[in-house]
């Protein structure tokens, strides 16, 4: 799998949206970001849900914060002010989204200002969590995107939601897209509730990155603000499921769910 990056570094950025609330698109956001630093690059992770902060509280690092990213934008705090550093893994860098409602400013303000931290902390990826399709952060914030990950569950509704949401990001520029399955309940396809991976590669047209099992254990560890890589039991395998993606993100090409057994993840495929 090829991704293409910014000119500028060669710095790769991607939007991680979904349809709807709900999805887990923040806690898809902080795992990923971690899992890609843990492979040795260098990551920025933004928070752009303006309505709603909540990536300071699963990186555990709320009683940090200072400032946010619409300081850095409108110029009243400098990078090295607003860029905090997480304290589990040094190359993971995150800006915090403001308590309340965002300043004004234009998406070229945006990515010129996004870029210039990523630039400064020497990042080779950026991802930038937004609130979804509806609210109008997506036109704000496409113009600093190479490409997005789109979070959506497995159930037909939300999938075809997310293949709405593809069409938008079109529309915007963002042509390079990519579906992150998120709580996928495998005992639901097994028992054949839910559909199989393969129905739901049929039903969009963006294309599978990876499949994140839906995990109690993560739920629990998140209330501490600790993240999949921290799981000490991991019943469910969503710290290998993170992982592959970070791993498909960074260019290798594996099968998808190369972390169970291949009796078992041919059956969720054609289940």
């Amino acid at each position: 799998m090829e991704f293409s990056g910014s000119v500028q570094q060669n710095i790769k950025t991607f939007l991680i949206t979904s349809c709807k609330g709900g999805v887990g698109k923040s806690t898809v956001a902080a795992n990923i970001a971690m899992a890609v630093a843990n492979h040795g690059k260098r990551v920025l992770l933004v928070d752009c849900d303006f309505s709603n902060r909540s990536l300071d509280l699963i990186l555990g690092c709320e009683e940090d914060v200072m400032y946010d990213i619409c300081d850095l934008v409108t110029g009243r705090a400098t990078a090295a002010r607003t860029v905090m550093q997480d304290s589990r893994e040094a190359r993971l860098n995150f800006i915090a989204a403001p308590h309340f409602k965002r300043d004004d400013f234009t998406p070229e303000q945006f990515a010129e200002a996004v870029m210039s931290a990523a630039k400064e902390y020497f990042c080779e990826y950026v991802f930038i969590d937004t609130p979804g399709a509806v609210d109008g952060t997506l036109q704000l914030v496409a113009k600093a995107a190479d490409g997005a990950l789109i979070v959506t569950s497995h159930q037909p509704t939300t999938v075809r939601g997310a293949e709405k949401t593809g069409y938008q990001l079109e529309d915007l520029g963002v042509k390079e897209q990519y579906l992150v399955i998120n709580r996928y309940d495998k005992k639901s396809v097994l028992d054949g509730t839910s559909p199989g991976l393969n129905w739901l590669i049929d039903h969009t047209h963006v294309p599978l990155i990876g499949v994140i099992p839906d995990s109690k254990d993560l739920e629990k560890a998140q209330i501490a603000g600790k993240l999949a890589c921290e799981l000490r039991r991991d019943r469910q395998k969503v710290r290998d499921a993170f992982d592959e993606v970070a791993r498909r993100i960074c260019g290798e090409r594996i099968p998808i769910m190369s972390y169970l057994p291949e009796k078992k993840r041919r059956k969720l495929l054609y289940s």
